[in-house]
């Protein structure tokens, strides 16, 4: 299996940046490009220092700018990942220092300036690292003619830890958490001033993710302070538009982190949680996967703070409150399988199945069973799984592509339907089609490798998200095939259009129609959250 390894330092993979000269390396895995002419392996560049380590003092502050290095050069190989428990072994991993970036280019470039894909990593925000497998950018940028920016971000308590010690003070920056948002953008600052060095345009940026990554994509659509430095967006399976935390509740469980950790003399708050340990800061309160079954454990992740985020994506996006750029939005099919999957790996009865709706619910459950009722599905887990990815996933995509639409901005929608048997029979799950994106093969448990059927979904599908990254929108004469742009029409046939990928691409309209007119209604929580959807 193809992975990105720390390797020797390659003169050929050398550039000159605003901070220093970096060498990269070029691994020993030469691929023909489909066209043009031979450029050889991609430059690939691990573990670049993109802002100052948050250590000591800088622990639990926004991002300050990176310090050069020149005149020495940097050797970009060594990746490393931000603090993490490891889910469910328990392992402590990782480093506070760790705001890095990777960057695939093309070995050999010419004049153009190409565009920039920067992928925001998986997670829940609290696990994962810029050098997931998954989205290893070498392949797509060999082939795809496009840089590949891939960066760590501080996670769990780390990047999302609020306190009223910590939003007092300073005066100039009243509010914490969302640490983890403001180094993404710290990164993206990063691309604006440095990536030309690596043949990449800084003013054709498209931001993209999946799961976590999506969502972060959505919160800096949403972010006043993220303007500017992104031209183009991808929101893959998570579009952020259902409830967050407020300040006062992030807060609350900062004062319970504090607690655990025994820091809760006034006026020391503050010095006494940046003298813990990174272990301390881990363990302190219990984190799990997250699961449609409430586990009674916390959630580290963005918050509404007035600032970073001014207010619920969901108000800003109705209210044309976001950074206008061009939107491919989309969810897996069977997005919702993989939380119902985990909570009841074995599968689950009809009183389990009502039990855990009107738990989510509450006095809305009747009103949900009745939309998803058992008679309409094979077995409750089904009727679950359909539920939760209508509701957390499908239905929310809509809701934000039809207030991107209504906004005037091209925004363009799909479904992934594609399924590999030997990873997961029959489902397209949450998170299977970065593998198929990036044209990677899979890690274990499955340890599948891409076969000529997924390569051609990888070469169908890349082309369409590098030439939405190139242009704004991702039709070209030459492909055969005119992707929709998703709008609300008063003719039903043209409202609300989809691209399906699947073995074959075809485009379709008003899938689920009924449910999401259902969930249109309703602004409940997540339903893998800490706390039932409905809480209040």
């Amino acid at each position: 299996m193809r992975t990105a390894t720390a390797q020797t330092p390659d003169s050929a993979c050398i550039v000159t940046t605003p901070s220093g000269s970096v060498r990269g390396i070029a691994p020993g895995d030469p691929r023909p490009r489909e066209a043009g002419p031979d450029r050889g392996a991609a430059c690939t560049y691990l573990g670049i220092p993109y802002a100052t380590p948050p250590l000591g003092d800088r622990r639990w502050k926004p991002p300050q700018p990176v310090r050069p290095w020149a005149p020495v050069t940097f050797n970009a190989i060594l990746p490393r990942q931000c603090p993490q428990i490891s889910v469910p072994a328990g392992v402590i991993a990782g480093t506070e220092d760790c705001l890095l970036l990777h960057v695939w280019t093309p070995r050999v470039r010419d004049s153009r300036r190409l565009p920039v894909l920067v992928w925001f990593h998986t997670g829940a925000f609290q696990a994962a690292n810029a050098l997931n497998a998954a989205s290893i950018g070498e392949r797509l940028a060999q082939e795809r003619d496009v840089v590949v920016v891939a960066p760590n971000y501080r996670l769990g308590p780390f990047g999302f830890l609020a306190h009223s010690a910590l939003t007092t003070e300073d005066p100039t920056y009243r509010s914490s958490g969302n640490y983890g948002l403001l180094d993404q953008r710290a990164a993206l600052v990063w691309v604006r001033d440095h990536i030309a060095a690596f043949g990449g345009d800084p003013r054709n940026v498209t931001i993209a993710g999946t799961s976590a990554g999506s969502h972060s994509v959505s919160f800096h659509l949403v972010s006043p302070g993220s303007a500017g430095l992104f031209h183009r967006a991808i929101i893959q399976s998570g579009s952020a538009s259902f409830r967050w935390p407020d300040a006062g509740e992030a807060e609350a469980q900062g004062a319970q982190f504090a607690r655990a950790v025994g820091c809760m003399e006034e006026g020391t708050t503050a010095a006494c949680l940046r003298s813990r340990t990174a272990e301390q800061v881990l363990r302190a309160l219990r984190i799990e996967q997250q699961r449609i079954v409430e586990p009674s454990a916390v959630a580290w992740g963005p918050t509404i703070d007035g600032i970073v985020v001014p207010d619920q994506p969901r108000q800003r996006y109705r209210g044309g409150r976001f950074n206008r750029v061009p939107l491919i939005i989309g969810v897996n099919r069977d997005d919702g399988w993989t939380f119902v999957d985990r909570s009841f790996p074995t599968g689950l009865d009809a009183l389990q199945y009502e039990a855990v709706v009107r738990t989510e619910f509450g006095g809305d459950g009747p009103a949900v069973l009745r939309m998803y009722p058992l008679t309409a599905f094979p077995s409750p887990k089904d009727a679950l799984a359909e539920l939760a990815g209508d509701a957390e996933y499908l239905c929310e995509a809509r809701r934000v592509a039809r207030f991107v639409s209504q906004a005037g901005v091209g925004v363009f929608a799909y479904v992934f339907g594609y399924t590999i048997d030997t990873v997961t029979p029959g489902r397209a799950f949450h998170g299977l089609e970065p593998n198929l994106l990036f044209g990677n093969d899979f890690a274990a448990p499955s340890n599948h490798v891409l076969t000529a059927a997924d390569l051609a979904l990888f070469h169908r599908m890349s082309s369409l998200w590098r030439r939405f990254a190139e242009v704004g929108h991702p039709n070209a004469p030459a492909q055969g095939m005119a992707w929709p742009s998703f709008r609300v029409d008063r003719y039903p046939i043209l409202s609300d259009r989809y691209l399906v990928l699947n073995d074959t691409f075809r485009t379709t309209n008003r899938l689920h129609h009924r449910q999401c007119d259902f969930w249109d209604r309703f602004d409940f929580r997540s339903l893998v959250g800490p706390v039932p959807a409905s809480a209040r």
